[in-house]
């Protein structure tokens, strides 16, 4: 298989500044580092939308888990739906989500930004298959809202085969991740999303979301047995707004561990 297309970073830049956001400011040019000493992530990246740090088999598309639940969320808000709206979970749903744990019973009713809570903190992949469900058009339409939006993007790496990231065709490299991060770091509602601690009772999944010292800006957990550990952020270090991504770390507290490296590896660059 070919590697993915990755456009000239004049095209992307031109996307973002016509058509959806500004870019962040821009990142030192730094020489491009392809190893870290102790990662155990089979793929990781460091950067901005045009300038990398660290790339580590970053441009292979490959599963991402319920990292994909971002891009759920970020289709059911370019849509402009009525988050007020309430909808109702139902026995569908639970079939879309192959009968995994939720907190959100089959008959409850939820206001949609209540859905899209569950959805980004505690990762819930029923929230995921009613959002998807109750979308105009149904699963088919939001499947491809989700790939217009990263074509648009020029993201070519990413594909969806469902809206919780359970599906194997859920992939995505590092690097296409890392410019997603950067950009949904500049929507005020997915910082709030990704800094929200807990909802329902429910601990966010993502630790760094409870740690004062790490300054997020978006941010997602996953895991599934085939995509092994993953974990995408967006972090503001200065002025600067930077996405750091692993993917297959080998295990939990490894991703933990992973994400610090890169961190403390972004703060040495930055600091230089």
């Amino acid at each position: 298989m070919s590697p993915p297309f990755f456009p000239p970073s004049s095209n992307r830049r031109r996307l973002l500044l016509g058509g959806l956001l500004a870019p962040a400011a821009s990142l030192p040019a730094l020489a491009e580092i392809r190893a870290l000493p102790g990662l155990t992530a089979k793929h990781a990246y460091v950067g901005g939308f045009d300038d990398t740090l660290l790339a580590v088999d970053a441009d292979r598309p490959v599963q991402i888990a319920s990292i994909t639940k971002l891009i759920t969320a970020w289709v059911v808000l370019s849509a402009g739906l009525d988050l007020q709206e309430t909808l109702r979970v139902t026995d569908e749903d639970v079939r879309l989500s192959l009968n995994t744990h939720s907190s959100l019973p089959v008959g409850s009713r939820w206001r949609r930004e209540e859905l899209l809570e569950w959805l980004v903190v505690t990762s819930d992949n029923r929230a995921a298959a009613t959002l998807a469900r109750t979308f105009p058009g149904g699963w088919p339409e939001f499947q491809y809202q989700m790939r217009a939006l990263m074509t648009r993007m020029q993201l070519f790496s990413f594909d969806f085969g469902d809206s919780s990231g359970l599906s194997s065709v859920n992939k995505a490299s590092a690097r296409d991740l890392g410019v997603l991060l950067v950009t949904l770091a500049q929507l005020p509602y997915f910082r709030n999303l990704s800094r929200k601690t807990a909802v329902g009772g429910k601990l966010n999944v993502n630790r760094f979301a409870h740690d004062q010292s790490v300054a997020l800006l978006a941010g997602k957990t996953g895991f599934t047995s085939a995509a092994g550990f993953c974990l995408a952020e967006a972090e503001r270090f200065g002025n600067r707004t930077v996405a750091m991504v692993v993917l297959n770390s080998a295990g939990r507290e490894e991703r933990a561990q992973d994400m610090n490296r890169l961190r403390r590896f972004a703060q040495q660059q930055l600091a230089g």
